[in-house]
């Protein structure tokens, strides 16, 4: 879609992220910004090429009524098309020899903010045929890194998309660190505790 798309919103950053363990310069690499008609602040997505493909946007305020979506789409994409983040963190991935799995926008950030730049979202736990097959194009090794509600028995049914001899890895809460629903990457502490003491190997 056209770049064009981005003027019609606000080139703020914001507290919510900001609190959320995503610095302000950080909002600035990812082009965040505010839509004043829909009042969300707003993620641009983009291909691993770098087009804008989409615009999704987060509700105002941290806690969200019940009539609300906390997040919706501005502009529509293709999110099963889609692994966010990886125009901009594919020389980290290629650099490091792997590349780590989650589930939203925001977490790509905080992992950014963190010095691990190496990371993508699949906009979701479900991974779809076409994002599988971009992670297996990348050569590297696969960490799965899901939210805390995704258990042991869904990460298994998710590796078994996977080709046999790709190497693949997931972070696991064994010790009960993350509170429920919380993402890996929520909390800088708790993510290198979860990289250092819950990295399993799959295969």
């Amino acid at each position: 879609i056209s770049e064009q798309i981005l003027t019609y919103y606000c080139n703020y950053v914001n507290d919510l992220f900001y609190d959320d363990n995503i610095s302000y310069q950080t909002q600035k690499d990812f082009e965040i910004g505010f839509d004043p008609e829909s009042n969300r602040y707003t993620i641009p997505i983009r291909s691993e090429l770098g087009d804008l493909v989409g615009v999704k946007g987060r509700y105002f305020y941290r806690d969200v009524p019940d009539d609300e979506n906390k997040y919706i789409y501005l502009e529509r994409c293709s999110k099963s098309k889609i692994l966010y983040g990886l125009n901009k963190t594919m020389q980290y991935i290629k650099q490091s020899g792997v590349v780590f799995v989650l589930e939203s926008e925001k977490a790509v950030m905080q992992l950014w903010d963190y010095g691990y730049k190496n990371a993508v979202s699949t906009g979701g736990k479900e991974l779809s045929r076409y994002q599988i097959e971009l992670l297996v194009r990348l050569g590297v090794d696969i960490c799965l890194c899901m939210d805390k509600d995704v258990d042991i028995n869904e990460i298994d049914l998710i590796s078994e998309k996977f080709p046999d001899e790709i190497p693949l890895y997931y972070i696991y809460d064994n010790d009960n660190i993350l509170n429920e629903k919380e993402s890996p990457s929520d909390n800088p502490n708790k993510w290198r505790h979860l990289i250092k003491k819950n990295l399993y190997r799959l295969r």
